[in-house]
C-alpha cells in the first residue's frame, strides 16, 4: 500500500527542486530558458519526486534517491545535449533525488511502505 503522505511530500519537494533548478540555471549559470524548457525542468523534477514517492524498492533511503535521480534523469538526454548540459542536469538529478528522499524519509518521516 502506498502512503499518500509520502507521495504528496516527495512530489511537492520534486516541484520545489525543479523551481530551484530553474533559478540555478537562470541566475547561477546565466542560461536563457524558454517557457517549454522551464516547464520541462519543473515537470521533470516533479516526476522524480512522484516516482520516489510511489516506489516500494527495499533500499536504503540515500541509495533509493540517488538511483531514481539517475533513472528518471536518463530520458532527458536528447533534450539537453548542448555544452555539457546533460552532464550537469544528470548530476543534479542524483543530488535532487537524494535531497527529495532525505526530506521525505528523514525529515518528514514518510517512510516507504514495502510490499
Amino acid at each position: 500500500m502506498i502512503s499518500k503522505k509520502r507521495v504528496l511530500i516527495a512530489t511537492l519537494f520534486g516541484f520545489f527542486a525543479g523551481f530551484l533548478c530553474f533559478l540555478g540555471g537562470k541566475y547561477g549559470l546565466k542560461a536563457e530558458m524558454n517557457t517549454v524548457e522551464i516547464v520541462m525542468v519543473l515537470l521533470h523534477r516533479g516526476l522524480l519526486g512522484f516516482v520516489i514517492g510511489i516506489s516500494a524498492l527495499r533500499l536504503h533511503w540515500a541509495l533509493h534517491g540517488i538511483l531514481f535521480g539517475l533513472i528518471v534523469g536518463l530520458p532527458a538526454f536528447p533534450l539537453i545535449l548542448d555544452e555539457g548540459g546533460f552532464l550537469a542536469y544528470s548530476l543534479m538529478g542524483l543530488v535532487w533525488g537524494f535531497a527529495i528522499e532525505f526530506f521525505t524519509s528523514v525529515v518528514f518521516k514518510a517512510k516507504s511502505v514495502h510490499i
